[in-house]
């Protein structure tokens, strides 16, 4: 149970029942949920009430009655939004010891988060007091569900929190206080919403403008943004303020090399050396693991070694580089359909570089939101592709064709309108022994290339 019908007749001043747990979609509805119904700008939740109750929904928060339904099974609300809000923060008040971690940044926050919370569970009697945020909810709506769900005998919290627009974060902020910010990086994302990447950087810094300073912030060295995420905190009043990364970090990466599908790593934290290893081809998960075994000390006080030993049983989630073998064909698949920027594409471009032995095949769709410089994004990947030995390359969407125009004749595989239609050409393609690195925004569907090439085992 997350909420009593007590807790909930106070907070909505309504008779209720007890519910045990929160959804949006009526799919996902089981029995002792209470459906929250959100208007979206595709679709009504309203119109699915009905089908939540029917798979076991036993609330609905409304802000209409629906005929045919139960008034005693409708909470009438003037907003479905707010009142999902009123829940988050009615459940974080009842956590007051509870400590947060909030992870942000243009791309491997998801990672950062899920790595943090994997090596803080699997401590030594911790294995029930840390809690995460589901899959990627780290947005207005998702953020909310997640800090309304969380247990309240959680002692460390782990909450991403994303944006499309300035002053998204600034809300997620006001839901639950961190009291330790991780920035991930700062690159081209959500273009579409800012004139430049300097405006990205400023919207992320809001994840520092916590009513009451926080204990310490951890952001990258190795980035054109360090100094101003630095003068931001500062001005937060925020007075630990670390960077992870490289030459005078105070998380520094000492060595790494790359030994059958993993990384073996040595570096340091605050002085003490530590070595781990991280299975993955991704460089980005180096620096991942780096910043999430220094949040997680920091919050914790747990030894780094301690927590860096934790980091070998970390699996990269499906859609997020994910490393996939086909044992009856010899084919590494690599899925990173999840989603897509010049900063991540190029990083995975290189990644895949390291199977010198296999014929590497890129299957790629468009890479969304990037603004007035789209074109020039797709259409520039062709050196990356030239310079880190690609051999053939698929792409599908309008976008990504111009990245196959610009393409040399001896690389291009096919291009194709959409996902469903390359996947078909790939297959025409692929051989025993190939490495297939599958990537694109996930609005491109890439997870169906994925699936069909998986189901050649």
């Amino acid at each position: 149970m997350i909420f009593s019908k007590d807790e909930l007749s106070e907070i909505f001043n309504q008779t209720a029942e007890s519910v045990n747990d929160i959804c949006v979609n009526s799919n996902d509805a089981k029995i002792g949920d209470l459906f929250v119904a959100l208007k979206g700008k595709k679709t009504d939740g309203h119109n699915f009430i009905e089908q939540a109750i029917d798979n076991g929904a036993v609330l609905a928060i409304s802000e209409k009655n629906i005929p045919g339904i139960d008034a005693r099974k409708i909470i009438l609300v003037e907003s479905s939004e707010y009142a999902l809000l009123q829940l988050a923060k009615y459940n974080i008040a009842k956590s007051p010891h509870t400590k947060y971690v909030g992870v942000t940044g243009s791309v491997g926050k998801t990672t950062t988060k899920d790595l943090i919370f994997h090596i803080l569970s699997n401590q030594r009697n911790m294995q029930n007091q840390v809690y995460v945020s589901r899959k990627n909810f780290n947005s207005q709506i998702g953020l909310p569900i997640c800090a309304a769900t969380m247990p309240r005998n959680t002692k460390f919290g782990i909450f991403e929190m994303g944006m499309s627009n300035s002053g998204d974060i600034k809300k997620l902020i006001d839901i639950l206080q961190p009291s330790i910010s991780i920035i991930s990086q700062i690159c081209e994302t959500h273009m579409e919403s800012f004139n430049s990447v300097w405006d990205i950087a400023r919207a992320k810094s809001e994840i520092f403008e916590t009513k009451n300073p926080q204990e310490a912030v951890i952001i990258p060295q190795d980035s054109p943004y360090t100094d101003f995420l630095r003068q931001r905190a500062m001005e937060s009043g925020i007075k630990n303020i670390f960077t992870f990364g490289s030459k005078n970090s105070d998380a520094r990466i000492i060595e790494y090399n790359y030994v059958n599908s993993h990384w073996e790593v040595i570096a340091e934290i605050f002085g003490e050396k530590i070595a781990y290893h991280i299975r993955g081809n991704n460089n980005s998960l180096i620096y991942n693991s780096l910043s999430s075994i220094f949040g997680a000390n920091i919050i914790s006080g747990i030894a780094p070694q301690k927590l860096a030993d934790q980091v070998c049983s970390f699996d990269s989630s499906s859609g997020r580089g994910a490393i996939i073998y086909l044992k009856n064909k010899d084919i590494i698949l690599i899925d990173d359909a999840y989603n897509a920027c010049p900063t991540s594409m190029r990083s995975a471009i290189q990644s895949i570089s390291k199977y010198k032995d296999r014929r590497k095949i890129l299957v790629l769709g468009d890479m969304l939101a990037l603004g007035k410089d789209t074109v020039f994004y797709h259409e520039n990947l062709s050196a990356t592709i030239d310079k880190f030995g690609i051999d053939i390359v698929f792409t599908c969407g309008s976008l990504a064709k111009r990245l196959f125009n610009n393409l040399r004749d001896c690389k291009k595989g096919a291009w194709c309108e959409n996902s469903a239609q390359l996947a078909e050409k790939v297959l025409e393609e692929i051989q025993n022994g190939d490495c297939v690195l599958v990537k694109g925004s996930n609005s491109m569907k890439m997870n169906h290339v994925v699936d069909v090439i998986k189901n050649l085992d």
